[in-house]
C-alpha cells in the first residue's frame, strides 16, 4: 500500500513541503488517476480542502471532502475516491501523537475542557470550520512560496495557533477529548487498529508503524489481546468479511478481493477454497440456490 506521508517527503519538487523536526506540512495538487487508490498514514494528519473534492472510505463509512472542508485523519488504512471534480488542492499538516500531547499539556488552560463527548473510535473525525480557522489556514500559504524558507520557531508557532483555534472552538470538541486521551496513552489499542483496518492490504510491518510499535512489541501486544498470531487472524476475518460481501452485494469477485483486503483475485480465490472448500463464485452461487 501507498504510505502518503512517505510518497509526499521522497518528492518535494511536486509535494511543496516544510518541516520541523518530525512534523511535515504539505500543500499540493492530488496526483492521483484511479478512481479507488488505498493509502496509509502512520502519522496524524489534519488537511484542508482548498479546491476539489475526494471521499474517503474507512470502516464501513465514507466522508466527503468538499471545498473548504477540513477534517483530522487518526493513524489509518483508508480508500481515496476521485469524484466527478477530478482535481484536489490540499493543504495537509502531518502530526505526531507527542506533538499533539505536548500541545495539549502546553494550552490546557486555553481549551474548553468542560462537558468533553465520549471518546469516538472514528478514524476521520470532520473539523468545522469558522473564519478564524479559515484564516489560519489560509495564512500558511505564502509559506510554501517564499524565496528564504520561514525558521522552524515560526511554523511550530503557526501549527500551534491553528490547533488553539480549531480546539477553542466548542463544535470540536469531539477532537478535542480524543487528544486530551492521547495523554493517558500514547499507543492506540491493539484491537482498534486491527478491527478498524483488517479490510486493507497492509503487512505486519504497516500494521505495527500505523500502532506506534516496533514490530516485536506488536506481535507481543497482538498476541496478548487475540491469542493467536496475526497471520492467522487476519485471514479469517478477511474471509469472514468476503462471505459477507458475497451474499448481500452484487461486488464482482475481484472488488470483493479488493474491498476484503487480500493482495489480489488469485490470491484471495486460492485462500478462499482453501478454507471452504469452493470457490469464491461457486460460494455465491450455493448461497443464492439455498435462499
Amino acid at each position: 500500500m501507498i504510505n502518503i506521508y512517505d510518497e509526499q517527503i521522497a518528492d518535494p519538487n511536486y509535494f511543496k513541503q516544510l518541516s520541523v523536526r518530525d512534523l511535515l506540512f504539505v500543500h499540493y495538487m492530488c496526483p492521483q488517476k484511479e478512481r479507488f487508490e488505498q493509502l496509509y498514514n502512520h502519522y496524524n494528519q489534519i488537511s484542508f480542502s482548498l479546491e476539489g473534492e475526494r471521499i474517503m472510505h474507512y470502516a464501513g463509512k465514507c466522508l466527503e471532502v468538499t471545498t473548504q472542508t477540513s477534517y483530522f485523519q487518526r493513524k489509518t488504512a483508508y480508500i481515496q475516491e476521485i469524484t466527478n471534480s477530478e482535481t484536489w488542492e490540499v493543504l495537509v499538516f502531518h502530526i505526531s501523537d507527542e506533538f499533539l500531547v505536548q500541545f495539549a499539556n502546553e494550552f490546557m488552560d486555553n481549551l474548553p475542557i468542560e462537558k468533553l463527548p465520549e471518546l469516538t473510535t472514528d478514524m476521520f473525525i470532520r473539523i468545522e470550520l469558522d473564519k478564524v480557522t479559515r484564516t489560519s489556514f489560509y495564512s500558511m500559504l505564502p509559506y510554501f512560496t517564499q524565496k528564504v524558507p520561514p525558521s522552524e520557531k515560526l511554523l511550530e508557532l503557526k501549527l500551534k495557533e491553528l490547533l488553539l483555534n480549531i480546539l477553542s472552538n466548542p463544535s470540536n470538541k469531539k477532537l478535542l477529548a480524543h487528544i486530551l486521551r492521547l495523554n493517558d496513552d500514547i499507543k492506540t489499542p491493539i484491537w482498534q487498529i486491527m478491527e478498524k483496518n483488517y479490510t486493507y492490504n497492509l503487512n505486519l510491518k504497516e500494521y505495527a508503524r500505523i500502532s506506534s510499535r516496533s514490530l516485536a512489541a506488536f506481535k507481543r501486544d497482538f498476541f496478548e489481546y487475540y491469542h493467536t498470531t496475526p497471520g492467522k487472524w487476519l485471514t479469517g476475518k478477511r474471509l469472514k468479511h468476503a462471505s459477507v460481501l458475497l451474499n448481500t452485494t452484487k461486488q464482482s469477485i475481484s472488488e470483493i478481493a479488493f474491498n476484503s483486503g487480500f493482495e489480489n483475485i488469485s490470491h484471495f480465490s486460492r485462500i478462499f477454497k482453501e478454507k471452504t472448500g469452493l470457490s469464491p463464485l461457486q460460494f455465491r452461487k450455493k448461497q443464492t440456490t439455498v435462499t
